[in-house]
C-alpha cells in the first residue's frame, strides 16, 4: 500500500484556542507569532481498492484530530468540518526520503 503525504497548516483560530486554554490553566506557554505559520507533514496509508483522494483527505483530517487528542489532550470532534475550522491541508506534490538508498 502507498502512503499519501499532506502538509497541515495551523490557522489563527487554533492558535487563539491554545492561548485561551493556556491562560485559563495559568500555564506559561509561548504561542506567539512564530507559531502562526506552524506546519506539519503528515502521512497516511491509502485505503483499499476503490478509495479516491477525497476519502484519504477526510481520513487524514479525522486521524490528525485523533493525533492531537493523544499528543496534547485537545479533544475535538473528529470531523472534516472541525478540522477545516482550525487547520488547512494540502496534498504534498512530491515526497523525497533522502535517507532512502536505492
Amino acid at each position: 500500500m502507498e502512503k499519501s503525504y499532506y502538509v497541515v497548516t495551523f490557522k489563527q483560530a487554533y492558535l487563539e484556542l491554545l492561548r485561551d486554554m493556556t491562560s485559563r490553566l495559568d500555564v506559561a506557554a509561548d504561542v506567539g507569532e512564530a507559531s502562526a505559520t506552524q506546519r506539519m507533514v503528515v502521512a497516511i496509508t491509502q485505503g483499499g481498492f476503490g478509495q479516491d483522494v477525497v476519502d484519504d483527505e477526510r481520513q487524514a483530517k479525522e486521524r490528525f484530530l485523533e493525533y492531537l487528542f493523544f499528543s496534547s489532550e485537545i479533544d475535538f470532534p473528529r470531523t472534516s468540518e472541525v478540522f477545516d475550522q482550525y487547520f488547512e491541508m494540502e496534498q504534498a506534490d512530491e515526497f523525497v526520503d533522502l535517507d532512502d538508498e536505492q
